[in-house]
């Protein structure tokens, strides 16, 4: 899988990125649940975790689709929850290594803080004690991110087993706080998994417990992990700095294309308007990477037809639609001249459904 980066464009849904670490176990708990990891990963156009290494970058709205379409295929209306609940924060890379390595919970809450935007793009987690009680937060600053409820509570959850890590598995916060509004069954699934009242509507997502729990020790301290994890953050910290000028945008705007796809041929114009800067400066930088915005276009419209006839769920026409063509019979010939043969022949069973 190509490494991805934060476009310079400004925070957008597109240009939000998170460490693939977070896709690892997707796929054991999606089978657990009784979906199909390979359905579900096509739908949303996300590599599957043996195609990716930790260190690897993936959109954050695509792994929030992701989650979206695995609520649905195993018919888990709290996916997010439920996975965060058995996500173990080692699993978090260095970051989980970093904190449950810190000498305090104390500790382990000031890394997580300070390195998130490490592990994931446009975001923050904040902590905050009022009146005795630590509120820790978690926001997402990309105005046009689709709707992430199940990455939020995921994330909360996550952060839960991490000070479970440090006071015991029955350790529970006093309250737990999210900013999207409930559905009628939220309560009871929520309030199972966190041990506590859950409020919606709230100002914010956010853990609230006891400050006084910050001075626990961690049992997995340890002093040279602690700082090899923390010397490795930095460094990847210091390297995304120094790239912010000359980052590699094809992927990005490949998922804008996709995005733009359905409503015809998407002109370099309205890709450059989806990522907030001029056309010139858009066709430059593309030809700082040796490719052109037909060329994207046309290996986009490759891949995403492969996705999409692979999966079962769509008919050539439909493929065809999706992909910006006014017809299934213009698709049909550009499939055959990219792959010498008939898009049909990808359907399951190799029939036709046009």
């Amino acid at each position: 899988m190509t490494q991805l980066a934060q476009a310079p464009f400004g925070p957008d849904r597109f240009s939000t990125t998170v460490l693939a670490s977070v896709v690892h176990g997707f796929d054991t708990f999606i089978r657990q649940r009784g979906g199909n990891p390979a359905d579900v990963f096509g739908q949303a156009g996300l590599a599957v975790p043996r195609q990716c290494a930790p260190s690897d970058m993936v959109f954050l709205d695509t792994y929030c689709q992701a989650l979206d379409y695995a609520a649905h295929s195993t018919r888990t209306t709290h996916f997010g929850l439920w996975f965060g609940h058995q996500f173990a924060p080692s699993r978090l890379g260095l970051l989980g290594y970093l904190a449950l390595s810190a000498p305090t919970l104390g500790d382990a809450l000031d890394n997580l803080a300070s390195f998130f935007a490490v592990h994931q793009d446009n975001s923050t987690v904040s902590s905050q004690i009022r009146r005795g009680v630590c509120v820790l937060e978690y926001s997402v600053d990309a105005p046009n991110l689709s709707n992430h409820r199940h990455d939020s509570e995921l994330s909360l959850a996550v952060f839960c087993n991490l000070i479970k890590a440090a006071m015991g598995p029955t350790w529970a916060p006093t309250e737990v706080h999210f900013r999207h509004e409930a559905a009628a069954q939220d309560r009871q699934d929520h309030g199972q998994a966190f041990g506590c009242p859950v409020h919606f509507g709230r100002r914010s997502n956010a853990l609230l417990f006891p400050a006084s729990v910050l001075s626990t020790p961690m049992p997995d301290a340890d002093s040279i992990l602690f700082c090899t994890a923390r010397s490795s953050l930095l460094n990847i910290q210091a390297e995304k700095t120094a790239r912010t000028q000359t980052r590699n945008i094809l992927e990005t705007a490949r998922q804008v294309i996709i995005h733009l796809l359905p409503q015809g041929y998407p002109s370099i114009t309205a890709v450059a308007e989806e990522l907030g800067c001029p056309p010139w400066t858009l066709q430059r930088r593309l030809a700082d990477q040796n490719a052109s915005h037909r060329q994207l276009v046309e290996e986009t419209r490759q891949q995403q037809a492969v996705h999409y006839l692979q999966s079962g769920r769509f008919s050539v026409a439909q493929t065809a639609f999706m992909l910006g063509y006014a017809e299934s019979s213009s698709f049909t010939r550009a499939f055959t001249r990219w792959h010498g043969h008939a898009p049909s022949s990808l359907l399951p069973g190799g029939t036709p459904q046009d």
